[in-house]
Order: structure tokens, then C-alpha cells, then sequence
């Protein structure tokens, strides 16, 4: 993503301390709950916030804690990954996700 979307940022560690099946981004410029309505419109289901704390409207506490600023940890999108994950899905939120967030900078996001 941070290749693809300018101003991506992954969130957390890069090479250890990681959960293998999730990738959590920041991107600028955008909310992610917009990133999130245009990724269900294409049946691409994420999150914006941690499992833990759905639903949650305060920045993650983790996120600021790694110095990402408020409004920015209010930009966060995070992707798991299951065992019924299929290579073409990756692929597809790899192909789709850089338009999206394209999209909503624009403000045609939520059509």
C-alpha cells in the first residue's frame, strides 16, 4: 500500500512483533469509515478500528501511542486475514484499494 497510495502508512512493527494475518494502514486525507462504505460496496469488508474496540468513535490509544496524530489514527483501515482467504482476494483489495482511497480524496467516495 504505502508503494501504491501516497501518504499510506502501515501501522506496527515491520518485520516482528506482528500478527501474521493483518495489515492496519493509515491514509491521509481520508476517514476511514468513507474507505470503508466504498470497500463493502465492492464486498471488500475491513475495519477501521481494533476488534476490540468496534464501534469506538476515540482514536486507537495504540495508534497515538506509536505517534500517529489523532487525525490520523482517525484515517486507520485495517485488513485481516483468514484460513478461507484466497490469493484473488488478496490480489483484488491489492488491485482495488489504492482507487478507493483515490476516490474519496476526490470526494466521490460513498456514490
Amino acid at each position: 500500500m504505502e508503494a501504491t497510495v501516497p501518504g499510506a502508512l502501515l501501522n506496527g512493527d515491520r518485520r516482528r512483533r506482528r500478527l501474521p494475518n493483518n495489515a492496519n494502514f493509515c491514509f491521509g486525507d481520508v476517514q476511514g469509515e468513507t474507505v470503508l462504505l466504498e470497500l463493502e460496496m465492492e464486498q471488500i469488508y475491513a475495519s477501521s478500528g481494533s476488534a476490540r474496540h468496534a464501534g469506538s468513535q476515540d482514536p486507537s490509544h495504540v495508534r497515538l501511542a506509536i505517534g500517529r496524530s489523532p487525525e490520523l489514527a482517525h484515517t486507520a483501515l485495517r485488513l485481516s486475514l483468514g484460513a478461507p482467504t484466497t490469493d484473488t482476494e488478496v490480489d483484488r483489495v491489492i488491485d482495488l484499494l489504492p482507487h478507493v482511497v483515490e476516490r474519496v480524496r476526490a470526494g466521490v467516495g460513498a456514490r
